[in-house]
């Protein structure tokens, strides 16, 4: 049951995230500066700019599958089988790391745990702190991720939809799979938003900000297993879909001759003001 469930089901909704970062973007995503028109209500410039970004990256994601290379279809296929294999040995890898410490090392799950819970409102602050220091980096950063934490949580809660896993604190065992049944386990929304940000934090950082970042987001589900709050595949499974999501989003961000493209709201005071999208580029 679990097999037939995972590979038919799971199978069919993971293609839309399995992106390998090379080769050129679309030739058609373009960002257009918005006028406003005098006499007219509209949305804010800003933010048609800002979910015309999103739209694109998610149709960039959706026709992923059509672009994929050996090597992108190579990783895909690993992924599935550790999936698979953590799977079936979900019951015994969680109860060796669940609840096994001291009370130090409870307090250091506890914190990840907390962590994984208010990663957004977090992510959010850190844009206001840019914002009140005027910070382009900041506020550029906590930008994409919070559209890369957005576009996970919604691939993320499609396929927990979909596959409807109950989790360990359910009773039921590692193989309940009931499909819409409001269960929502597999992936772990925590983790896998966790690695989204900690993915655009760390793209094309250097090897400390990879260990830094991608440590903290695995600290988070080493904390959802020591609570119990997911399965050992369902952490995984988050991890891969974060990473994948938050490199797509960051990758899409980044112009084909590696110039950072940053983003950050405007206002141009004249006779009354006009919001916008400041648009820069780092070399």
């Amino acid at each position: 049951m679990r097999a037939g469930v995972f590979f038919t089901v799971f199978g069919l909704l993971l293609w839309p995230v399995w992106i390998h970062a090379e080769g050129n973007p679309a030739d058609d995503r373009t960002l257009t500066v918005l006028e406003a028109s005098e006499g007219t209500e509209r949305l804010d410039p800003g933010f048609e700019m800002v979910m015309e970004k999103v739209d694109n990256d998610l149709h960039y994601l959706l026709s992923a599958p059509f672009r994929l290379t050996p090597k992108g279809t190579a990783i895909a296929g690993i992924t599935l089988l550790t999936t698979l294999v953590l799977l079936y040995n979900d019951e015994g890898v969680l109860s060796d790391i669940s609840g096994r410490s001291d009370g130090f090392n409870e307090d250091i799950y506890r914190f990840f745990n907390d962590l994984g819970e208010y990663v957004i409102p977090i992510t959010a602050g850190a844009y206001l702190v840019g914002y009140l220091f005027k910070d382009q980096r900041i506020k550029s950063d906590t930008l994409m991720s919070l559209e890369a934490a957005a576009l996970t949580a919604l691939f993320t809660g499609v396929t927990q939809l979909l596959l409807g896993r109950e989790s360990p604190d359910g009773g039921s065992g590692s193989g309940e799979f009931r499909p819409f049944s409001g269960f929502g386990s597999m992936p772990d929304m925590d983790t896998a938003l966790t690695f989204s940000i900690a993915s655009v934090l760390a793209y094309q950082r250097g090897l400390f900000a990879n260990i830094l970042w991608y440590g903290v987001a695995a600290g988070v589900g080493l904390g959802q297993l020591y609570y119990e709050d997911a399965w050992p595949s369902d952490v995984f499974l988050g991890a891969v879909f974060g990473t994948v999501i938050g490199r797509a989003v960051s990758y899409l961000s980044t112009n084909t001759l590696g110039e950072k493209i940053t983003l950050a709201p405007t206002i141009i005071h004249a006779s009354k003001p006009v919001y916008g999208l400041k648009v820069s580029y780092r070399f």
